[in-house]
């Protein structure tokens, strides 16, 4: 699987947050990045606090990657990451 680099970007529309499932907000920022795994392709769409949290929790346990359960989450609360 290859996922691309995060970016950050300012909503033009409505999104979803695939951590929390909370709306993201015409001009709110969102961080959105896209994996590739062989045939698929995915787009992944969080608040930065959303994708921070899971960061946080990977780091915890010294690990670098992660996976979620979309719509899984309190919003910013990675706690099963």
């Amino acid at each position: 699987m290859h996922c691309t680099d995060v970016e950050r970007h300012k909503a033009k529309k409505p999104h979803r947050c695939m951590s929390c499932g909370e709306g993201i907000a015409v001009g709110e920022t969102y961080v959105r990045w896209r994996c590739y795994d062989g045939g698929d392709a995915s787009t992944n769409k969080m608040h930065p606090e959303c994708y921070d949290a899971h960061n946080r929790a990977a780091a915890s346990v010294s690990e670098t990657q992660w996976e979620y359960i979309p719509y899984s989450y309190e919003r910013g609360s990675a706690v099963d990451a």
